[in-house]
């Protein structure tokens, strides 16, 4: 491809000629001759300068979220002498990364990195790249495809915050739970006995060892203890703006990322419906798909889940987010859940506490993600690992 100064060199050159033709100048003849020839050898070098490079990508942190800074590692193989040249990356939105190249003998491996925010979530394409060779008098310029473009995901931001464990983590949220495993079945298996605290079953009052004693004691028996977490994602677009749905989306991202966070935890499930798709998520694959899932979402006019079915046996805790309340489709997917006796909210876009909603629930604004996980940690914040036994 020609450049607008190989234009210049040649309608100058064929001006200069035609003067010298006209006047009768050798010099001028001699002049035009030379600016045209340039042009012809420039063609000639870019020509026969066919450089043959493969470029490989690799990206930090794996699993990039919105707002983070990606470090893209670039490696340029040579399978054959290469001039200096211009490597030119491809970005979103017509941008590019410019890289000079020295010239490097055939296989060389040149390095070079640069680094870009995660802006939103999804896709997000690195490349193709395309090197450029031009003549040293920047007269003429060849370009060339070097391989296919990279696709990576940006995932939706998290914040780092605890699923509900009653061995590890203390806050309102724990209590509620434990409140609800003193009426749990257990095994006849004896384990301790310790002091009577308001809720407990009279029935379970040692009143022998109480007789000894000054205050009231109960038995403690072996039990297992069972949390199956649901998180339900209205992605309804008349309950949010589209800062809310952004918000909602990272909520519920954090909570998928902590079914990952390492922890002495007891049973645990987490099972995720998220827009008309469900997952039951563990730590690695399944975890990972949901996340994948929530970088894509969009707002649809699904309005709750259809019936669930849940494991028997275990506390039942439903986390439900959403923009406004909306109380009829709120009550929707909580009965569909399996109606949980113990329930957190979260609005994405109003503050206020809505009077429809149960007072007994939890209800928590997510106005700020920081601020949302410094409320959650009200509820639910890991502690130090103890034993089951000294925990009641």
């Amino acid at each position: 491809m020609l450049s607008r100064q190989s234009a210049i060199f040649l309608i100058g050159g064929m001006l200069t000629i035609a003067a010298g033709r006209l006047f009768g100048l050798i010099e001028l003849f001699i002049m035009g001759t030379a600016l045209v020839t340039c042009v012809a050898v420039a063609i000639f070098i870019v020509t026969t300068q066919r450089p043959h490079i493969e470029i490989g990508r690799s990206t930090t942190p794996i699993e990039p979220e919105v707002g983070q800074t990606i470090q893209v590692g670039l490696s340029l193989l040579t399978s054959s002498r290469v001039p200096a040249c211009d490597v030119y990356e491809s970005l979103a939105e017509g941008s590019h990364i410019h890289i000079a190249l020295a010239p490097l003998p055939a296989g060389q491996v040149a390095r070079a990195n640069y680094q870009l925010v995660a802006q939103q979530r999804g896709p997000l394409a690195l490349g193709p790249s395309l090197v450029e060779v031009a003549d040293p008098l920047g007269l003429s310029r060849r370009s060339k495809s070097l391989g296919r473009a990279t696709d990576i995901t940006i995932f939706p931001r998290s914040v780092a915050i605890d699923l509900p464990d009653p061995n590890t983590c203390q806050g309102e949220l724990i209590d509620a739970i434990r409140r609800v495993i003193r009426y749990q079945p257990t095994s006849s298996e004896f384990q301790a006995i310790r002091e009577y605290t308001s809720g407990d079953d009279p029935r379970r009052i040692n009143w022998r060892a109480s007789a000894k004693r000054e205050d009231l004691v109960v038995n403690e028996y072996a039990r297992e203890v069972n949390i199956d977490s649901y998180v339900a994602l209205n992605t309804n677009p008349k309950a949010y703006s589209t800062e809310g749905f952004e918000r909602a989306v990272s909520v519920a991202a954090s909570l998928v990322r902590s079914i990952e966070r390492p922890g002495d935890r007891v049973s645990q499930s987490l099972g995720v419906w998220f827009g008309g798709q469900s997952f039951q998520c563990t730590p690695g694959k399944e975890s990972h798909e949901a996340l994948k899932y929530l970088a894509s979402i969009s707002p649809n006019d699904n309005r709750s889940p259809l019936s669930i079915q849940r494991e028997p046996g275990r506390i039942k805790v439903d986390i439900i987010i959403t923009g406004k309340a909306q109380p009829s489709w709120v009550e929707s997917t909580w009965k569909q859940l399996g109606s949980a006796r113990i329930v957190v909210v979260v609005l994405c876009d109003e503050t206020a506490t809505p009077v429809a909603l149960p007072p007994h629930w939890f209800v928590l604004s997510c106005r700020q993600l920081e601020q949302f996980a410094e409320d959650w940690k009200q509820l639910c914040i890991q502690t130090t690992v103890q034993s089951y036994e000294h925990i009641f």
